[in-house]
């Protein structure tokens, strides 16, 4: 679940946080053979980041909320961001190749940009746990997934990827919701 209430909250020194977690990522990304435009979709990903600390210091809470529903029906700043998180994904993937060539049997330790190019940066490839592994691990954001399927259980299953280290100030959880074949978020 994401607390949009919670979510105002979160300080500008978190925000801060994100923002400078990606700066070493450049150099990362221009010495791979990575496909796409690194510079355009970060300032598009920094851009929001920065607007929505704009925001939260002038809006009431509702008002937060309508304004960020408005700015994700932007289609084309959003599949920026999304592209922006995709190469995050890579970059982590190729620089980390020995954490995930056990869990990724195709993936080449020796050419880890050949499998990003086919499964993490195209728009019509499927996230899967191992890209949101990967994405946390540069970005520290607490997520958990509650899978729902046909088990007989009374509770679902709650499956935590990362959780905030107890020197970061709290930070609110993403939730996702995973259904087989599709991830949504679950706001509270």
């Amino acid at each position: 679940m994401v607390d949009l209430e919670q979510l105002v909250k979160v300080s500008p020194g978190e925000e801060l946080r994100l923002i400078g977690t990606l700066e070493p990522l450049l150099e990362k990304f221009q010495r791979l053979h990575l496909p796409g435009s690194y510079a355009d979709d970060h300032n598009a990903f920094v851009n929001l980041i920065r607007e929505c600390m704009g925001r939260k210091q002038t809006l009431s809470v509702s008002d937060y909320e309508d304004w960020l529903f408005q700015e994700s029906q932007n289609e084309q700043n959003f599949a920026n961001i999304i592209s922006y998180l995709r190469l995050v994904t890579a970059i982590q993937i190729c620089f980390e190749v020995e954490k995930f060539c056990h869990v990724i049997p195709e993936l080449d330790p020796l050419c880890p940009e050949a499998w990003c190019r086919e499964e993490v940066i195209p728009m019509c490839a499927e996230g899967d746990e191992v890209h949101l592994v990967a994405l946390t691990d540069v970005l520290h954001v607490p997520l958990q997934i509650v899978i729902v399927d046909i088990s007989p259980t009374e509770e679902p299953n709650t499956h935590i990827i990362y959780e905030s280290p107890e020197a970061l100030p709290l930070v609110p959880c993403v939730t996702l919701l995973y259904r087989p074949g599709h991830y949504d978020i679950i706001y509270k």
